[in-house]
């Protein structure tokens, strides 16, 4: 790996990706990367320019399908131990892009600061929940933004402040490859009814989506006006199947994995082909996906 000359300790080659998604399925990375500090991503950005490489980032992989002949280029996660931190000053949560969100949507409550509990059950870290704007019916994590570190794919550092940041259903005007850390304002709180909502919030979401089971999350964006769940269960496709993957009886947008062993990404991507193609035919609405493919196939 002479592209990589300097960067051999958190470069790999052939890397298989898909044990790094919550789905579980999925062929490998060209090169996996785990820089471990801001100089290391630096240098491994400026090497991969120089190379003419693509560059993905990776956080827990909950919201990414990988295709079996997997992915050309470098996929970057950033190391949890190097850009995982969380510290909390007065009603200001700063965390790291890699910690997982559920770790500091617990952290803020034990520190009685109310905003986040709208996050309870969303798996992740806080760079890819930043980037999409995490959230659901409850709220989202994009209002309680108030500064965020990003990098570039020539591995420049810079500093977004909240009044240019913008924040929408599933959407945020970020555009830089790396998110490094985001700074939260939060409301003060009594822990006790911090902790209701949060329970009340996970209730609601164990009782309406299939947590404990291998998703992607919602894999259709609400369409304007409707619910991408609402229409699927009308086409009448709960309970369709492509090997071991189906769509969920517990909630029509999730896709999960009954059976890894019996399952590919391709037999993923053949499910939504077809609740996709059913939906437009049977009900005239265009559904338009909420989880990333790697690499982009034509829809």
């Amino acid at each position: 790996m002479d592209i990589f000359k300097g960067l051999e300790p958190i470069v790999q080659r052939d890397f298989p990706l898909g044990e790094m998604t919550t789905f579980g399925v999925g062929g490998p990375a060209e090169y996996f990367a785990r820089p471990r500090n801001e100089k290391e991503l630096h240098d491994l950005l400026v090497q991969c320019e120089k190379h003419g490489l693509e560059v993905r980032a990776i956080g827990r992989g909950s919201n990414i399908l990988v295709l079996d002949d997997g992915v050309p280029g470098v996929v970057v996660q950033l190391d949890r131990d190097g850009f995982g931190e969380i510290a909390i000053q007065d009603d200001l949560v700063r965390a790291g892009a890699a910690a997982l969100i559920q770790k500091v949507v617990h952290e803020a409550a034990r520190a009685h600061l109310s905003g986040l509990e709208c996050l309870v059950g969303i798996p992740g870290t806080v760079g890819g929940a930043v980037r999409m704007n995490a959230g659901g019916i409850f709220g989202d994590i994009g209002r309680s933004v108030e500064r965020v570190k990003v990098t570039d794919v020539h591995g420049e550092t810079f500093h977004r402040e909240r009044e240019d940041l913008e924040f929408a259903y599933r959407w945020s005007n970020i555009s830089a490859r790396f998110i490094l850390d985001a700074e939260l304002r939060l409301m003060p709180d009594s822990p006790r009814a911090i902790l209701a909502r949060m329970k009340k919030i996970w209730m609601a979401k164990r009782n309406t989506q299939p947590t404990s089971a291998s998703s992607a999350g919602c894999a259709f964006k609400n369409p304007r006006g409707m619910a991408a769940g609402a229409l699927i269960d009308q086409a009448g496709l709960k309970g369709e199947a492509v090997a071991g993957a189906v769509v969920s009886h517990k909630h029509a947008n999730y896709i999960v994995v009954k059976d890894r062993a019996k399952t590919k990404a391709a037999d993923i991507w053949a499910l939504i082909q077809k609740v996709r193609t059913t939906v437009r035919e049977r009900m005239g609405v265009d559904l338009e996906l909420e989880i990333e493919v790697w690499p982009k196939p034509p829809l």
